[in-house]
């Protein structure tokens, strides 16, 4: 009878491929030889606003989601923000090493589309800016994103050297 171990499996010594048309990318590694694993990016900007009391606010997230081997669907609740920028992901790995399989919905164009989407309304649902009024004495105001002020820049499949 074989033993369980803890010790996820390996996809490789190569990159998984999926759809040439989802983006992958590495994310900036210390000169470390290790294991990539598998992460959602996304990176939009948002704007704020609240048309009564002429406020306005534009803000650049970003944000990392672990992507398990047997998940489904993103949890991007579980999402950790980063200060890391598009244009600041390498396009090929920056060390060599092996590979954490990609769960399937990750190589499949239209769950990954799916995923996007549920990172757009995510971003809506629980993205706010706190503003200053302009009146005396100043008031703290919550505002949440004005009606499409949510601009997806990206969404991609990024590997994590750990």
């Amino acid at each position: 009878m074989p033993v369980p171990t803890d010790k996820p499996k390996l996809a490789g010594p190569t990159r998984p491929l999926g759809s040439p048309d989802i983006p992958q990318y590495y994310l900036p590694a210390s000169g470390a030889k290790g294991i990539y694993a598998p992460r959602l990016y996304g990176a939009a900007t948002i704007q704020f606003a609240d048309r009564k009391r002429r406020l306005e606010d534009k803000r650049r997230v970003a944000f990392l989601v672990a992507l398990d081997p047997s998940a489904r669907t993103v949890d991007w609740d579980a999402a950790q923000p980063t200060t890391l920028t598009p244009d600041g992901l390498l396009k090929d790995a920056p060390v060599a090493g092996t590979y954490l399989p990609l769960p399937a919905g990750a190589m499949q164009l239209q769950k990954f589309t799916r995923w996007a989407k549920n990172f757009d309304r995510w971003l809506a649902r629980t993205q706010h800016a706190e503003v200053m009024t302009k009146q005396e004495p100043p008031e703290a105001v919550l505002l949440g994103p004005k009606r499409g002020g949510v601009s997806v820049e990206l969404v991609a499949i990024v590997w994590e050297l750990t």
